[in-house]
């Protein structure tokens, strides 16, 4: 019996001794050590992901911007690309149309035998307005309108009763290319008559 009782607290000292609770602060330091570099880690790793997520959506923010640019640009030059060839229709455009109002206004035209003809000249205007349609080109009305010298190309100035720069004659019609000024008008825009009674 003497021997179980002398073995009893030798065993109870050495458990004593292994457990981290008798054996100082060193387990501790560790533990907290080794959770302040996961701690580190994890951080570090979040930082890094929330950075390449933020340069990824860049990425595809910028690929979507220059995908629409270059849609824009191919969109404008198909729309755009005839603008010259359109250019050198619209004058011989003028030309028919003070060809028909010659043909309008001339008596002689109108009398029967010349019936067919004028038939003819009407289908002529109504075809090349119809083509103009097709191809995004449309005039615009100046006349009653402020002088813009984005769209107006003023040759003169009139003494008038209207206020100062309202275009009170078009010499020659402004177009449109889609969203586009074509040509400018050619217009003569109003001067206010000055008082000359003292």
């Amino acid at each position: 019996m003497n021997n179980k009782e002398e073995t009893t607290p030798i065993k109870d000292q050495e458990t004593k001794i292994d457990t981290p609770e008798n054996n100082g602060t060193e387990p501790n330091v560790e533990n907290n050590l080794e959770n302040n570099i996961v701690e580190n880690l994890e951080n570090n790793l979040e930082k890094k992901i929330e950075e390449l997520n933020d340069k990824l959506l860049r990425s595809l923010a910028e690929n979507q911007n220059l995908r629409k640019i270059h849609e824009k640009e191919r969109e404008d030059l198909i729309k755009y690309s005839s603008s010259s060839f359109a250019r050198e229709i619209l004058n011989l455009a003028d030309n028919l149309e003070r060809a028909f109002v010659l043909f309008k206004n001339d008596p002689k035209f109108k009398s029967e035998e010349f019936k067919d003809t004028m038939l003819g000249i009407e289908l002529i205007e109504k075809e090349l307005i119809n083509s103009f349609d097709k191809n995004g080109i449309k005039s615009f009305e100046s006349v009653g309108k402020r002088f813009d010298p984005n769209f107006h190309q003023a040759l003169n100035e009139v003494e008038s009763e209207q206020e100062d720069e309202m275009v009170i004659n078009e010499i020659q019609k402004g177009y449109m290319l889609n969203e586009r000024l074509l040509r400018p008008a050619l217009v003569s825009i109003s001067k206010k008559k000055t008082n000359t009674h003292s």
